[in-house]
Order: C-alpha cells, then sequence, then structure tokens
C-alpha cells in the first residue's frame, strides 16, 4: 500500500514539475517576442520623431526678406 501511495506521489510530482517547466518555457519566449516587439515599436517611433519636429536653425543667418513690391510712381499735381 505505501509502495503504490509512494509510486503515486513521485509519478504526481515529476508531471507537475515537467509542465511547470514547458509553461515557463513557453512564458519566457512570448514575453521575450513582446519585448522585441515593444523595441521594434519604438524604434520606429524614434524614427519618426525627428520628421514631425524639426527644430530651427539657431546657426543659420537671418536675412532680410526682399521686397518685390515696387515704389509707387511719381505723384501727380493736383490743380
Amino acid at each position: 500500500m505505501k509502495k503504490h501511495l509512494l509510486i503515486s506521489a513521485v509519478l504526481a510530482f515529476l508531471l507537475t514539475s515537467g509542465c511547470s517547466r514547458h509553461e515557463a518555457e513557453a512564458r519566457r519566449a512570448k514575453e521575450e517576442a513582446e519585448a522585441k516587439a515593444r523595441a521594434e515599436a519604438a524604434r520606429n517611433e524614434m524614427d519618426a520623431l525627428p520628421k514631425a519636429f524639426r527644430t530651427p536653425d539657431y546657426f543659420k543667418r537671418n536675412e532680410p526678406a526682399k521686397n518685390t513690391v515696387s515704389s509707387p510712381g511719381p505723384k501727380k499735381a493736383v490743380p
């Protein structure tokens, strides 16, 4: 009787420990895949940010805008 109880306890222990290892490996692989996906999404976002937000060139020389409006002609004398 004790022999059967001992054997069944050992088999139950082996089955539960074996399944937990597979679950841990599967969970670890899933977490790694999620981490890679988050890293790729962050990398894509960081690549897109410089295109969306441009900073002005502070060292560029400010040149006045050229005035393309012609000056008014000579005034006519009023009689």
